[in-house]
């Protein structure tokens, strides 16, 4: 079993990269039978989506391997930064890239995190528009780091809550569980006729 981390910043050494790492940290100790695939977008120089992405070497060459890692993966993590009230603009863009199935009815876990007390917007955006084509099944639990610059597991800040950690390995897990119940359902997804939502 396979789990992919994506951070969505548009800043290098962000904070969502910082917290990527921390999760991969906890789900190596909650459980050693899974692997992990961390990417960093920003640092991928992915490009915007464009209906002439056949004609981007990104996709002819990169974009091979990102995407080969998302189809074997069964379950995602999606670091997200509020951008002004709203989801980072890579995070949006990603699924406009996810056009071939590696989403496909697989569960997904939104973390968001904020430098101050906001968070929750870029939940509620990812959950209403970003599912209709790439089928993703965000579970319903997510996790708002707020404060992040202060999030240091064990050792955080004063603005941090004393049960945000324990709440962290709570989602992973329900993440680990839903990726083991769901994976059956691939067997029977028809990419073909049925590739894009109503």
């Amino acid at each position: 079993m396979k789990l992919s981390i994506i951070s969505s910043s548009l800043r290098i050494n962000s904070q969502s990269k910082r917290i990527a790492k921390i999760l991969n940290d906890r789900i190596k100790k909650l459980s050693q039978k899974y692997d992990t695939f961390t990417i960093d977008l920003i640092n991928e120089n992915c490009p915007f989506w464009s209906s002439n992405k056949k004609d981007n070497n990104f996709y002819k060459e990169k974009w091979i391997n990102i995407s080969k890692n998302f189809q074997s993966s069964n379950g995602f993590i999606l670091v997200v930064p509020e951008y002004g009230g709203m989801a980072s603009p890579l995070s949006k863009n990603l699924f406009l890239m996810c056009d071939n199935g590696e989403f496909f009815h697989k569960p997904g876990l939104i973390v968001s995190i904020s430098s101050g007390i906001g968070g929750s917007y870029p939940i509620s955006e990812l959950r209403s528009s970003s599912y209709k084509n790439s089928h993703i099944l965000w579970i319903p639990e997510n996790i708002i780091i707020r404060n992040v610059e202060e999030f240091n597991p064990g050792n955080h800040g004063n603005q941090i809550p004393v049960w945000l950690d324990k709440r962290i390995d709570y989602c992973l897990k329900l993440l680990i569980e839903y990726s083991k119940q769901l994976d059956p359902l691939q067997k029977i997804i028809n990419k073909k006729d049925f590739k894009n939502g109503m």
